[in-house]
């Protein structure tokens, strides 16, 4: 997020309007993933039932924890002035920002390039974790794919590891074990894709860092 920020710092453009197109993206890629889920669930064969067991306790506590948080946070800002007038000040300026951030959306080019890439991201992914499964003698369905990806990519984003790691390891074979693999294949193609997918782009993207900071990108 902060490269992204940096990269359209450097063409221009304000900071709000830079995190508003990050949010955007964010929301619009959750709700790609969530509707395309419940339509494959609803109209396809496609289907993912994962038997994970939750931990004991109360497990409303860490919900009433952050409420507590919420409501302190509040009233120090409702209380301390000083606080509230930084904060009054600062939403009026990036205010105006936020709408040009917004009126893209206006655009329908862009909301079909903003929907359209998202939907095209999810296959692309879901077609080379098929293609690892298939290389090792297991031929899984492209809607079952798009099922097992996008359900654990969304359990991903509630928790709290960077880049989902362990947690999307762990969700995908416990996916594909459902959908007929034996676990030692469904663990060896996770770990060939997410290699392929995630821990093998920093290698070169390590070099287009360094080129956009030579170049004045960042």
């Amino acid at each position: 997020m902060g490269v992204d920020i940096r990269f359209f710092q450097c063409q221009g453009l304000p900071g709000a309007t830079e995190v508003t197109a990050g949010v955007i993206d964010s929301v619009v890629s959750s709700l790609v993933q969530a509707t395309l889920l419940v339509l494959l669930l609803i109209f396809s064969e496609a289907s993912l039932s994962l038997d994970l067991n939750t931990p004991s306790g109360d497990p409303l506590r860490l919900l009433w924890i952050l409420v507590g948080l919420v409501v302190v946070v509040a009233g120090v800002v409702v209380l301390v002035k000083r606080i509230r007038r930084t904060i009054v000040e600062r939403v009026r300026t990036w205010l105006p920002q936020m709408r040009s951030g917004l009126n893209a959306l206006r655009s329908p080019r862009k909301l079909a390039m903003l929907f359209g890439g998202n939907i095209a991201t999810e296959v692309l992914f879901a077609t080379a974790l098929g293609l690892f499964c298939r290389s090792l003698g297991y031929p899984i369905s492209l809607p079952d794919l798009l099922v097992i990806n996008m359900s654990v990519s969304l359990l991903a984003s509630f928790v709290p590891v960077p880049g989902g790691v362990g947690v999307t390891e762990f969700g995908l074979t416990v996916g594909l074990t459902s959908a007929g693999m034996p676990e030692e294949a469904a663990l060896a193609a996770v770990l060939l894709y997410r290699v392929a997918s995630f821990y093998l782009p920093p290698v070169w993207g390590f070099f287009a860092l360094r080129w956009l900071q030579r170049n004045r990108y960042l």
